[in-house]
């Protein structure tokens, strides 16, 4: 948990997608300005933790997510727009999490949540986070000690009135 951050807007920045053929960018305030957001913050589309252990919990787990009252699931890959678009149709065929481009690592930074994957050949990358956002406020976030883990930022880490 990172308290600095909590009830504070998210910082601005401009995240990309592919709609059809096309590359369409949208910014965090646009993004956030619905009622109850979860954003899951991953190092890196088809890696093995995210791909295998991560997200296929949060695919599974949207419908009652949106039951819930959740406006938005997205999720932030430091990858390009036409990566998380492939990984998305293999992950995701049904499109309940929207996959978002954090390319330049731009948002990562600003949350101060950027990691050395040297290690794997990955260079600089998000740390593996979760947060939800009410009201476009943060109002929680978990970060994991290390990109291997998944301990804090499942489905079931979320704080949500089913």
């Amino acid at each position: 948990m990172i308290p600095s951050l909590i009830g504070r807007f998210p910082p601005q920045a401009v995240f990309a997608e592919l709609v059809g053929d096309e590359v369409r960018t949208v910014t965090s305030s646009e993004l956030f300005k619905v009622q109850r957001a979860v954003v899951i913050g991953v190092p890196g589309a088809f890696t093995p933790v995210c791909t295998q252990k991560h997200l296929p919990d949060f695919v599974a787990q949207a419908p009652r997510l949106v039951a819930s009252g959740i406006d938005l699931i997205a999720c932030v890959t430091p990858n390009d727009p036409w990566v998380n678009a492939a990984w998305s149709k293999q992950i995701d065929p049904r499109g309940k999490i929207r996959m978002l481009s954090d390319g330049n690592l731009d948002f990562c930074r600003a949350l101060g949540l950027t990691g050395s994957a040297r290690e794997w050949n990955l260079g600089e990358r998000s740390r593996r986070y979760l947060m939800q956002l009410r009201g476009g406020r943060i109002d929680r976030i978990s970060v994991e000690r290390s990109i291997l883990e998944v301990a804090c930022t499942r489905p079931a880490d979320l704080t949500v009135d089913v």
